[in-house]
């Protein structure tokens, strides 16, 4: 392997740190929750500190243990989600466990999905949920799936970074941070658009929310 290669799990890491500031400035109640989320650590470890002797965490430490981050994407698409597959590979992350939620009754969903994570350091997950039109009656699956057919997830930029990690056995700084741009500018950012908004409305008062922001 080429010494110049960015190692995936680095790679991975900056992806999520990056996706944790995305979703900071989309979301503000993130930035909080990670706070509160130090400030509930510090307390009990401080407690802890105090009842057992010897027992001791530093601020360095519990920052680090905040540093896991478990996102969700939603894909629309068979062929997307093979691309997502192979974009997640490129930080050194595979699919763990199958879940199908369309067979849960009055708690199903059109979906079935998966984790995608890494083996050898499995601190950041994305759970991802691939639709399944044919869960719907045959003119609401034939409308998603005309809907859906005109997008593309991921961009001909981010398709040849991948394909050139597949065939190279990775990346170099410059491609590597390419990469990461595409998953924090294109892939996981929120739009706040519907594409239609009459058939994203239909699915949310279905009860169907997970299909209507797909």
């Amino acid at each position: 392997m080429d010494s110049n290669f960015i190692p995936p799990l680095d790679m991975q890491q900056t992806l999520f740190s990056e996706l944790s500031s995305m979703f900071g400035n989309e979301v503000p109640l993130y930035d909080k929750s990670l706070a509160v989320n130090f400030q509930c650590n510090r307390a009990v470890a401080d407690l802890l500190e105090s009842v057992f002797a010897g027992f001791s965490l530093t601020d360095e430490q519990i920052i680090s243990t905040s540093r896991e981050r478990h996102g969700a994407i939603r894909i629309g698409r068979e062929d997307e989600f093979r691309w997502i597959t192979r974009y997640f590979a490129c930080f050194g992350m595979e699919p763990h466990n199958f879940y199908d939620m369309t067979n849960l009754g009055m708690k199903s969903q059109p979906v079935i999905a998966t984790a995608f994570r890494s083996k050898i350091d499995p601190k950041n997950r994305v759970f991802t949920s691939l639709l399944c039109p044919d869960y719907f009656d045959e003119d609401t699956a034939r409308e998603i799936r005309s809907l859906l057919g005109t997008r593309q997830v991921l961009s001909d930029e981010a398709r040849a970074l991948i394909e050139r990690h597949e065939e190279d056995g990775g990346l170099r700084f410059q491609d590597a941070h390419a990469l990461i741009a595409e998953g924090t500018q294109r892939i996981f950012k929120w739009t706040g658009e519907a594409r239609n908004r009459r058939l994203y409305t239909s699915l949310c008062d279905r009860g169907f929310k997970i299909a209507a922001d797909i």
